[in-house]
């Protein structure tokens, strides 16, 4: 961003410079869908792994084996 400058009242003069800016809003398309592709990956292996624990937990260990 540019700097502002703001004129006081009195005998002042303020020189703002905005130095904030967001990287995740200047990603091209491309560097977009692979951020978003690796958040998928994450969260499906965590549902696999949570889904796996599950069942594990649920069989009763009675039973006996299919062989």
């Amino acid at each position: 961003m540019p700097e502002q400058t703001i004129q006081c009242t009195s005998a002042c003069t303020v020189t703002v410079q905005h130095e904030i800016t967001l990287h995740v809003l200047n990603l091209s398309p491309a560097e977009g869908a692979a951020i978003s592709s690796a958040v998928l990956l994450v969260w499906a292996v965590a549902w696999a792994f949570r889904t796996l624990i599950q069942t594990i937990k649920s069989t009763d260990g009675n039973q006996p084996s299919e062989d």
